[in-house]
């Protein structure tokens, strides 16, 4: 019966990763996006960042929001081009851009995070 649980834990586990995306805790949004965890924080309290808030007091964040969150803040030359009229929402990024392009969104979304 034991194994059968463990089985059955694992595989739950797995389908809400796939349907709900990777789960992240504030300490690595902040390793994502260069910040302190209190800067995660005051960001979550101001609703300027993608968080679930699954407590009074707990939050968590999906990967893939955060991601899709610094792509939009993106500006620049080489900025994602903006896609028909969706309320200025960018295109989403493809798995073939650049380190540099990504460490530049970042830079970016922390420098428009920081001047509000």
């Amino acid at each position: 019966m034991d194994l059968f649980c463990h089985v059955f834990v694992t595989v739950a586990n797995n389908l809400t990763g796939v349907i709900y995306g990777k789960i992240i805790e504030y300490n690595e949004v902040a390793e994502i996006l260069g910040v302190t965890k209190a800067t995660i924080y005051g960001w979550a309290s101001q609703k300027k960042i993608p968080h679930i808030k699954l407590t009074k007091r707990l939050l968590k964040f999906r990967e893939k929001d955060i991601l899709d969150w610094i792509s939009q803040k993106s500006v620049g030359a080489n900025a994602p081009v903006a896609v028909g009229k969706k309320n200025g929402r960018y295109a989403k990024p493809t798995s073939s851009m650049s380190r540099d392009s990504i460490e530049r969104i970042i830079r970016n979304a922390k420098a428009e995070m920081l001047k509000n």
